[in-house]
């Protein structure tokens, strides 16, 4: 599966865009096998957390 496949595909499964930040440090591979595994288990990625006391 390519990268906006997989995209296209969670889209299409959760009715929302899968969140990642542009220049993590996670590659397209991981993120796609991220992707698969909610599909399979039918469940949404974990919403990022955000540390308070941290400037993004």
């Amino acid at each position: 599966m390519e990268f906006e496949e997989a995209l296209k595909v969670y889209e299409d499964c959760f009715g929302e865009n899968y969140f990642f930040y542009m220049g993590f440090t996670k590659t397209d591979q991981e993120i796609i096998e991220e992707i698969q595994k909610c599909i399979k288990t039918g469940r949404k990625q974990k919403a990022p957390r955000y540390d308070e006391d941290k400037m993004y």
